[in-house]
Parts: structure tokens; sequence; C-alpha cells
């Protein structure tokens, strides 16, 4: 009975790495990082905004260049006085250049910079989001597969101590109540195989919502393999990089901007101007006329308008200054607590794995002593155990160790997505 659960637990950690023929392939990292990029709408959007701002930009400088227009009329008039019918056709062609606007059109184009350098921002955030959710549902699909397989070799390990406890029992040379232990011990191990194939499924899940897909993820290709630990990096350097700090940065810098651009309203502006003309009683018109000019125009009352639009922006300045302090500041602390977490993930893996090593030789050594007389159950039971804790820890170790870089990168705004 026990090898034939052995043989399904096989079967179900084959199915976790889909070793089946018939089954679809499995995807990689790369596979599910294109696929999610695909059909994230939030990526899609904040692509769009980024094309919005470029037009802006654009369309901002456009005030610096010389604004044409041509027009033609025809009329015909007449009255019952003379009887005479007269007719009027005009071509023109008009030339206008903004020569100052209290700065107005600069201040505006750098306000326009900085949407678009915002928008980049956004998209690195959401770029970076997405790596990291699919990312994390990645690995712990992968962990779920390797808990499975994990777990049916514990079980093959329970089942031979079982049959090693009934051979002492029969033998006379083991007591009822040990064997008994031993059972349920083998019955918990197969629960923990079901239990890890129910959380294979939700892990499945998970990375099915992070590709945006309506059905599991069947399965994936990878091990848990972490990256060498870097060097501590310059935390304070890394935080003006981060993205949403380069966002806030961004917003503080707009409404530095949005303050000239208000208190441009107190100043006159000076616009040049130019127009040919032809005019005639007939079609095409033949007599010509031209003129040049210069106009000033100052607002020097609009009824408190001026005024009340400088201290809103000017509040607005305050309120973006102090939301990128407060914004650095955070990216800071997530930095360096990333980091710390990251350092502490690889060290507890390598101790965990000394302990492994220690576990695994004093485990052989033990089953030897026990099958042979030479130790008694009660220890033989505490080794065993603790090769199985320390064997599901270690597994858990490099889990988080993957994750815990995960998490740094996503902190410092990292991504394994094309920005375009």
């Amino acid at each position: 009975m026990h090898r034939l659960f052995s043989i399904a637990v096989l079967l179900l950690a084959g199915l976790a790495r889909a070793a089946e023929t018939n089954a679809p392939p499995a995807l990689t990292l790369d596979d599910c990082l294109a696929e999610a990029v695909r059909k994230q709408p939030d990526v899609a959007a904040a692509r769009e905004a980024v094309q919005r701002s470029e037009f802006q930009y654009k369309a901002a400088l456009t005030a610096f260049l010389p604004q044409l227009s041509a027009s033609a009329s025809a009329s015909r008039s007449g009255g019952s006085a003379n009887g005479v019918t007269d007719n009027n056709f005009v071509t023109s062609l008009q030339a206008q250049e903004s020569l100052y606007t209290g700065g107005r059109d600069t201040a505006l184009l750098a306000q326009r910079s900085a949407e678009r350098e915002l928008s980049r921002a956004v998209l690195a955030t959401a770029l970076a989001q997405l790596s990291y959710d699919v990312r994390v549902a990645f690995v712990r699909q992968l962990y779920g597969a390797d808990l499975i397989t994990l777990s049916g070799a514990i079980v093959t390990r329970r089942s031979g101590n079982v049959d090693l406890v009934s051979l002492r029992f029969d033998g006379g040379r083991e007591h009822k109540g040990s064997l008994l232990r031993m059972q349920a011990i083998l019955s918990q191990a197969k629960f923990e195989v079901q239990s890890a194939g129910r959380a294979f499924a939700v892990a499945q899940q998970r990375l099915a919502v992070a590709l945006g897909r309506p059905e599991p993820v069947p399965a994936v290709q990878g091990k848990l393999e972490d990256a060498p630990l870097e060097a501590a990096p310059d935390f304070e350097q890394l935080a003006d990089a981060v993205p949403v700090v380069r966002q806030a940065l961004a917003q503080a810098k707009a409404a530095r901007e949005g303050v000239r651009v208000a208190k441009s309203e107190y100043l006159p502006s000076i616009n040049a101007n130019a127009s040919v003309s032809r005019s005639d009683d007939v079609f095409f018109p033949q007599e010509n006329s031209w003129s040049v000019g210069v106009s000033l125009n100052y607002p020097f009352f609009p009824g408190g308008r001026n005024i009340m639009n400088v201290r809103s922006a000017q509040s607005d300045e305050k309120r973006s200054a102090l939301l990128a302090r407060s914004q650095w500041q955070q990216a800071l602390l997530n930095l360096k607590q990333a980091f710390a977490d990251w350092q502490d993930a690889h060290e507890k893996l390598r101790v965990q794995r000394e302990f492994l090593q220690a576990a695994e030789l004093r485990a052989e050594i033990s089953r030897n002593q026990y099958a042979i007389g030479l130790l008694s159950f009660d220890n033989w039971d505490i080794i065993e155990n603790d090769l199985i804790t320390q064997q599901r820890a270690e597994l858990a170790a490099r889990r988080d160790v993957i994750l815990a870089q995960i998490a740094w990168e996503k902190a410092r705004g990292a991504s394994l997505l094309p920005q375009k």
C-alpha cells in the first residue's frame, strides 16, 4: 500500500513539472513576462500617457514659431438709389510672431518637459510592479512544484521507516507505540503531499492572474537559483533614481514652472504682425496692400484673478516639494530595508544548507545504528524529524532568497520588461 502511494506521489510531481508528452510546453520566465506585458492594461495605458506627453511637449514648442494664416472673401453689394452693384474680392496672408509673453511660453515648455518626465516615471513604475508580480508568482509556482517533489520523497522515506520499525516490532525488539507513531507520521507525510498539491494549484492560479489569463498556468520551466549578493550600494544615489521619486520630482518641477506661468499674467505681451493682401472688384484681385506692426497688450487689472492664480500656484509648488521630499525619504528607507532583507535571506540560506548537510549525515548514521539496535527509537525519531524539518527549511530558504532579491529590485524600480 505504501509503495502504491509513493508511485502516486511521483506521478503528482510529474504533473507539476509537466512531464507528460501531451501537456502544453512549460513557460519560462521570459515567456511569462512577454505574455504579461502584452495583456496588462496598466502598462498599455502608461505607454499611451507617455505618447500624449510627447505630443503636448511638441505642441508647447509651437509657441516659439510664427503663426501663419490665409484668408479670402468675396462680396456683392448694391442699392435702389443708383441701381449700381459692386463686387469686392479680397485675398490676404497674415503672419504673427510672439515677441514677449512675460516668460509664459518658456515656463509652459519647461512644465510640459516635466510632465513628460512624469509620464515616463509612471511607466517605469508600472513596469517594475508588473515585473515584480510576475516574478513572484513564477517563483512561487516553482517552489510549489519542488515542494510536491520533496513531499513525495518524504513519504518514501517515512514509508521505509514504517517498514523498518515493523520488522523490529515483529522481531520483538520494538513496542507497539513506536510502530503506531511511525504510521501516524507516515499519514502526516501523505497529508502534506495533498496539501502541497493544493498549494501548487493556488500558485498556478496566482501566476495566471499575473499574466492576465483566465485559466491556470500548467507548468513553468526554471530552478530556484539565487543570484550572488551585491556589494552595498550608494542608497541615497539610488533613491534619486527610484521611479516614484522621479514622479514626485517631476511633479514638483511642473508646479514650480506653474508659478512662472501664473506670474506671466502680471506682465504685458508683445506681438509682431505683418500682412499682405489684394483686393479688386474682379477675380483674381490685382490691387496690392500690406501692413507691418507691433502690438502690446497689458491687462493691468483682470479683477484680481492673476493674484489668486499666483497664490494657488505657489501653494501647489510648496505641496509638491514637500511630497517629493517625503517620497525620497520613504524610498531611501525601502531601499535599505530591502537590501538588508536580501542580505539576511542570503545568510539564512547559507546557514540552512549547513544544517541540512549535518542533518543528512546524522540521519544516515542514526538509521544504521537504529537498525542494529545501537540507538533508541526516541533518539532516532528525533534525528529523522530534524532531517525532514531541515529539508523543508532549506527549500523555503531558497525560495525566500529569490523573493528577497526580487523585492530589492522592485524597491530600486528595476524591471525585466522593456521600456518601449
